[in-house]
């Protein structure tokens, strides 16, 4: 088995941090890694990205194949369109969907959304919002781990052990808020997965969640299946368009009632 994918975003949002909690957690579940130098301009405003290779089996290469990445992680909407070509027929795309404009030729946003969410598995997350409701503004990145959580080979389990060992230095109370912020992102990451697998289609799961706020645990069952057969109703894309469109958050947690009409 082996394991590839891309984490992407710009200077100063912490990719690197993301690509060494994935490596940790990985090499103490017994895998095999390797994560070549990272590309891009490792200061703020230039573009960063890390390559995470992982098997059961010794690496030979280092490198990525065009077609082969089972994800791209990325904590910037843009940047996670660099390397769609990388990615399998059956691989996603998690991103945060807040814009940082590091560029002046910054695409038009209402575009970028809209090649974005026709990518047929995405996972877009409002990680900035889901920080700052853990208490910790900055963990956008420890948001977008958690929503990619779900999808990687790696038990949950060691991903929260090393993001711990990360901040320990820092005190309990960054602990907890980084470890509400991951939990958050997993529970939105789980979220769309589930939707997926119940059909809901990719366009409608990427501007629901994107729009959603959740709470540091898995939605409740019965809430789960009420948003599961909202979302598969025939006028269920123009709603999401709707709800992506206000900007507006929406408790994941209160079923589907206050979507808008």
């Amino acid at each position: 088995m082996t394991y590839d994918l891309v984490i992407c975003g710009v200077g100063g949002q912490g990719v690197l941090s993301v690509a060494w909690v994935i490596d940790q957690a990985a090499v103490d579940a017994g895998f095999h890694i390797k994560q070549p130098e990272v590309h891009g301009m490792a200061q703020r405003g230039g573009a960063v990205s890390a390559f995470v290779r992982l098997s059961d089996a010794p690496i030979a290469s280092d490198l990525i194949a065009d077609g082969t990445a089972s994800l791209v992680l990325s904590i910037e909407p843009m940047e996670s369109l660099r390397y769609t070509s990388m990615l399998r027929p059956d691989g996603w795309i998690v991103t945060e969907v807040t814009p940082l404009r590091n560029v002046a030729a910054y695409p038009d946003t209402a575009r970028l959304f809209e090649v974005l969410f026709s990518a047929p598995r995405v996972i877009a997350v409002d990680a900035g919002a889901l920080a700052r409701k853990a208490g910790m503004g900055k963990a956008n990145n420890v948001v977008m781990l958690g929503a990619a959580a779900s999808l990687l080979p790696v038990p949950t389990a060691l991903i929260e052990k090393h993001l711990q060992a990360l901040f320990a230095a820092k005190g309990e109370r960054v602990v907890r808020a980084n470890l509400d912020a991951f939990r958050m992102g997993d529970a939105a990451g789980r979220f769309a997965a589930q939707l997926a697998a119940g059909g809901v289609s990719a366009g409608v799961i990427g501007r629901v969640v994107a729009r959603l706020s959740f709470a540091p645990a898995p939605l409740a069952e019965q809430v789960a299946a009420q948003w599961l057969h909202r979302l598969r109703a025939a006028d269920a894309l123009r709603v999401a368009e709707r709800m992506f469109a206000s900007a507006a958050t929406f408790e994941a947690s209160c079923g589907p009632a206050a979507l808008p009409a």
